[in-house]
């Protein structure tokens, strides 16, 4: 994985982490996960935001785990241009996905509420488990595995 052009075009930055935080950051997409499947009876926009951040911070952490961050100022669309990259070309269509999400979640957070439907709710949270069982195999089994410890301490 090559990532001199994003870092000439000041997309990402290299960054160093501990496994342990990266080890949080995984534990924050699963709650985030959970908490969107909790909050769909209550909250269609909610619940459709909350996964789409399970998304973000499972890529983060991918992320963090490969020695980079986004740059500051466009956090998210840094983050998934990154993601576009260092997935394998199988994956990169999920990305796209992504950014189309992400227009979705900004429209009902920031412009009109009661723009998200329940089949968009059922389709993100499903998107995001498969997104999840995907990028979350990637780091060292070690990683996943404090994830797991110190999220039920």
């Amino acid at each position: 994985m090559n990532f001199e052009k994003l870092l000439n075009e000041r997309v990402i930055e290299p960054y160093e982490v501990s496994s342990e935080e990266i080890a949080y950051l995984l534990g924050v997409a699963r709650r985030d996960l959970r908490t969107g499947k909790t909050v769909s009876q209550s909250n269609l926009d909610w619940a459709f935001a909350i996964t789409y951040n399970s998304i973000l911070q499972l890529s983060v952490a991918y992320m963090n785990y490969l020695g980079y961050r986004p740059r500051a100022g466009a956090k998210h669309v840094n983050t998934f241009k990154f993601m576009e990259k260092a997935l394998s070309k199988d994956q990169q269509s999920m990305v796209r996905r992504i950014q189309k999400l992400r227009r979705k979640r900004n429209i009902t957070i920031y412009e009109r509420a009661g723009e998200i439907t329940e089949k968009e709710v059922r389709d993100i949270v499903e998107f995001a488990t498969r997104y999840y069982n995907e990028v979350e195999s990637k780091p060292p089994k070690a990683i996943i595995e404090k994830s797991y410890k110190l999220e039920n301490e």
